[in-house]
């Protein structure tokens, strides 16, 4: 097959219909708000992490918000990290296309997808991925990420490159929706180059996906409330409508509350307990970066920071870090 399309890729499942933004008549911006709108009419890719409650800058209720207009989704395409993951996404698509000729690769810009078995999940990919060699189409998610969650979010205990679970949820969506079985996430981290991981279908989380999305798409279209986190409590209800409330008749409250109470007192006796076996550990590293003692590792390691303008001056100290270390090492 000397060339493929995006019309080869919908009927190699036969799984969703296409909808492109791109055609006569229409401009860069006009496709940008044909493609937002398009958005608020179901669940997309990156809306499932926070649908999961692995975003840890939005909870559901945040998403059920904007999903039923009660407020604008927050402008970001101002922001550094947008701008630069936008300018970045060609030449990474490019770089990833130059290493791997074993691929066919295509642009997914302007294009996006709706599951037939479930309409209420959408996916718009970075690129379209299909392998003669299988005969099996894949998803090329494009990201980018700064040096500092590049080391974080990015790498295992091992230090090996990873899909963060946020972004592991996004892609399995799009599995959802194409019944496509693989893709690739190429990401650029911080590092001297940019990193593929390779990820596979599971069933099982992407059975997990296909839940939530509907389950959430019901509180939008019965126009209900998803369950409140903590931190939503001051947004759905600023101001309290009634005083303090006696509820000695309620169980379930009262072992709530003891519940807390209890977590609390263990919560005190554990950190006291750490600080005093911390700090023995650290009298035992002394003059050394560090001990191992049958599987576990303890490490106090010096660090030093420049000083910069008047107030910041310069500074030097040690870091605690404790492990159990896995086996062989």
């Amino acid at each position: 097959m000397s060339r493929v399309t995006l019309d080869q890729a919908q009927r190699s499942t036969g799984l969703f219909t296409m909808r492109r933004f791109k055609g006569s008549g229409t401009t860069k911006a006009s496709r940008r708000d044909a493609w937002l709108q398009f958005r608020t009419l179901g669940v997309g890719g990156s809306d499932m992490g926070t649908i999961l409650g692995l975003n840890p800058y939005a909870t559901p209720y945040d998403l059920w918000l904007e999903k039923t207009g009660r407020v604008e989704p927050e402008d970001i395409s101002g922001k550094w990290a947008v701008i630069k993951g936008n300018a970045l996404e060609v030449e990474l698509r490019r770089r990833f296309r130059a290493l791997h000729p074993e691929y066919k690769v295509i642009d997914g810009t302007d294009v996006s997808v709706v599951s037939k078995q479930h309409p209420t999940m959408h996916a718009s990919l970075d690129g379209w991925l299909y392998d003669p060699d299988t005969d099996s189409w894949g998803i090329l998610e494009i990201k980018t990420a700064n040096a500092a969650r590049g080391r974080t979010d990015w790498h295992d205990d091992d230090n090996d490159p990873r899909i963060p679970d946020y972004y592991m949820a996004q892609v399995t969506h799009y599995m959802a929706v194409t019944g496509f079985t693989w893709g690739y996430v190429y990401a650029d981290i911080g590092e001297a180059e940019p990193v593929a991981i390779r990820f596979d279908r599971d069933e099982q989380d992407v059975k997990t996906v296909v839940k939530a999305a509907e389950e959430f798409w019901r509180f939008v279209t019965d126009d209900r409330m998803p369950r409140l986190k903590g931190v939503d409590v001051a947004k759905a209800y600023p101001e309290p409508s009634t005083g303090m409330e006696t509820c000695d008749d309620d169980a379930q409250l009262a072992e709530l509350m003891g519940e807390y109470e209890r977590a609390k007192e263990r919560a005190e006796k554990a950190k006291a307990d750490l600080d005093v076996l911390r700090d023995s550990l650290i009298v035992r590293i002394g003059d050394s970066t560090g001990v191992r003692c049958r599987g576990w590792e303890a490490t106090y390691r010096h660090w030093h920071r420049d000083g910069y303008t008047r107030v910041v001056k310069p500074s030097d100290g040690r870091t605690f870090r404790f492990r159990t270390l896995k086996e062989g090492r």
